[in-house]
């Protein structure tokens, strides 16, 4: 079969180049129609068809623009336009800004105020002749509080340079930022109230306000204070007082000069305001604080006799408040009343007054005898005592004693005293219980200026018997004589001694011839007598 096979094929066979020809021809048709065949609709209703293209199997055919060509040249030309459209803007724009900055250079912004006065949009020089006229024109009544003062332009000195405070006005205008500032609010209220008071406005109301405040009561800020009652610190309100504050004052009249307001009325805010009020914390702290230092209660003696009390009444005085609003004691005010206490206490030399057990009034300076007070060793012991919260009875501390204290002016010796009465030319002794024990009839010095008996309040400095009286007067010795005793009070010079070669004593002896050298004179007897009776520093009183 294969023979005939082979046989058969070589008997019906064509050429061979047609063979190959007849067989893509016969491919081709199927290929076309595959092509051609309409595009399978997608499932569903209204399916758009799957179109596809291709340049290389669909050659363009003479004289037609690709697509690709045709979608280049209209968006180059739209760029060109958008540029040309965004130039013009800007450029609109930057003509309107430069406008807007040469007609803000000259003028105000909308919505600009000085006081009463609407500058919107006007011109400098409009402004100008605006604040010119207000100023020139202006009245103003100020009432209130006991305060009256009326004011014209003329009087207040108001006279307002327009141009200048127009031109300081329009310094606050940026006219660059224009665009923003249009739609803001501005005020140049301040601008005219400082132009007012450079004129002469707040000078004029200050002096009026002073002269006012001359008469009138400060205000007292609140502070802590002693109540007797309570007997302890409590804290104490503020209070206001008349005075006006004539800064507050001059804001108000600033407030109305600028809104051209015709009269205003001051109120309670216009007077001087307390700086420390109760509410202050700190005052009720420093109320506690002093209450803690009025503890003390000491008692100031001087020979047994009361000189002083320091309490809480009296320690109330010398607590104050300082800067920071604490308690403290016054180092001025305790050495003020050291000193003063010093002052009553001290009898050396002072006057005294007293009545004589034989209802004699007398008074007497002068002497060597007395209290003096250790000053600085006083102030020391009250210190310390406040500090202590020292409650009991102390001593005041002395460089020299008396023997009694009954306060300044009062007698400063005891029951017993030597008293040399001058006018009656008499010696009185009264003993420790107050009774007269021995009295004697005497000669005192010569009332020449020169040898006149020594007056005060002095001791017995000494006793001497016998003794040796020898006197001088300028260097020289005027005499020498023998005395049986010597009981002398002014140092060593002034004393009280026999004198036998008196022929009398008393009376006016004194001044007629008989005067000593100073001395006082008694009969020898009496000396004796007087001698047995004294001892050194007993005290002495001579007087007229």
């Amino acid at each position: 079969m294969g023979k005939k096979d082979s046989s058969t094929k070589g008997k019906h066979a064509a050429p061979a180049e047609p063979e190959d020809t007849t067989k893509k021809a016969k491919h081709a048709p199927k290929a076309a129609k595959e092509t051609s065949k309409a595009p399978k609709e997608k499932k569903g209703e209204g399916a758009e068809p799957d179109l596809k293209f291709s340049d290389d199997a669909y050659p363009a055919a003479e004289g037609v623009v690709p697509v690709a060509a045709l979608s280049d040249k209209p968006k180059k030309k739209h760029g060109k336009v958008v540029a040309i459209v965004f130039g013009v803007i800007f450029g609109i724009l930057a003509i309107a800004y430069l406008a807007g900055v040469v007609v803000f250079s000259g003028r105000f912004f909308p919505s600009t105020v000085a006081g009463k006065m609407d500058l919107s949009l006007l011109t400098v020089e409009e402004v100008e002749q605006r604040v010119e006229q207000a100023s020139s024109e202006y009245e103003l009544s100020v009432r209130g509080q006991g305060f009256q003062l009326d004011l014209t332009s003329e009087e207040a000195g108001m006279s307002v340079d327009g141009a200048a405070v127009a031109a300081r006005m329009h310094e606050d205008v940026n006219a660059w930022a224009w665009p923003y500032e249009v739609f803001q609010s501005h005020d140049e209220t301040g601008q005219l109230a400082a132009s007012y008071n450079e004129s002469g406005l707040e000078e004029a109301v200050r002096a009026a306000v002073d002269e006012f405040n001359a008469d009138k009561t400060p205000p007292v800020n609140a502070t802590i204070a002693f109540d007797t009652d309570l007997n302890q610190f409590a804290v104490v309100e503020e209070q206001l007082g008349t005075a006006l504050d004539a800064d507050a004052v001059i804001k108000v009249v600033d407030d109305a000069v600028v809104s051209l307001t015709e009269s205003v009325q001051l109120t309670k805010d216009e007077l001087q305001q307390p700086t420390v009020l109760s509410t202050e914390p700190a005052l009720q702290e420093a109320a506690d604080q002093a209450n803690t230092m009025i503890t003390a209660e000491l008692t100031l003696t001087l020979a047994g006799d009361v000189a002083a009390k320091v309490d809480a009444a009296q320690i109330s005085q010398w607590v104050v408040l300082d800067e920071e609003l604490s308690a403290t004691l016054s180092q001025d005010a305790l050495t003020a009343w050291v000193d003063q206490l010093t002052a009553d206490c001290n009898t050396v030399g002072t006057t005294r007054t007293y009545t004589r057990a034989d209802g004699k009034q007398i008074t007497v300076s002068g002497g060597v005898y007395g209290w003096e007070v250790d000053r600085d060793a006083l102030l020391a012991q009250v210190k310390d005592a406040v500090a202590a919260g020292t409650v009991g009875e102390q001593e005041v501390p002395v460089l020299s004693s008396g023997s009694a204290y009954n306060g300044p002016g009062g007698r400063d010796w005891g029951n017993r005293y030597i008293d040399i009465d001058l006018a009656e030319q008499h010696v009185r002794f009264y003993d420790d219980s107050g009774a007269l024990v021995w009295e004697s009839d005497c000669i005192s010095g010569t009332p020449d200026g020169e040898h006149d008996t020594s007056v005060g309040v002095y001791w017995i400095n000494g006793m001497e018997s016998p003794s040796m009286l020898i006197g001088y007067e300028n260097g020289k010795k005027i005499y020498e004589t023998q005395v049986s005793y010597w009981m002398p009070f002014d140092g060593n010079s002034i004393g009280l001694h026999d004198a036998n070669w008196q022929p009398a004593f008393g009376g006016s002896m004194y001044a007629e011839g008989y005067g000593s050298h100073g001395c006082v004179n008694l009969p020898v007897d009496k000396a004796a007598e007087l001698y047995s009776m004294i001892q050194p520093g007993d005290c002495v009183v001579s007087h007229w």
